[in-house]
């Protein structure tokens, strides 16, 4: 059975995370509807929850949205949060937004 790689999904960590300017959801409305509430949820003292953020797909797996092309190329392999948990030996190893969370190989 394949196993998670554990990626907080906390504040830190998603100021880090590129998702938001991916091209995949560049043109999603879906995507930038839960962008406007960015700061607000950066404020609060809790951590985000997934559904409230479009991003951070390496450690919740796909997204909400259902509006993102991703038939474009992400930046998975230019974000912090990829490099600092080595993702690149993870699977997928791309496009978390659709394919799931990253896993160990």
């Amino acid at each position: 059975m394949d196993e998670e790689i554990k990626i907080p999904y906390i504040k830190e960590n998603i100021i880090r995370c590129l998702c938001p300017t991916c091209p995949v959801q560049e043109n999603s409305t879906c995507a930038k509807e839960k962008m406007m509430n960015f700061q607000e949820l950066l404020q609060s003292e809790d951590d985000p929850k997934p559904v409230d953020y479009p991003g951070m797909y390496c450690a919740n797996g796909k997204a909400e949205c259902e509006d993102i092309e991703t038939e474009k190329n992400c930046l998975c392999n230019e974000c912090m949060v990829y490099k600092e948990f080595s993702l690149e030996n993870a699977k997928p190893d791309f496009l978390y937004c659709s394919d799931g969370k990253a896993m160990k190989k």
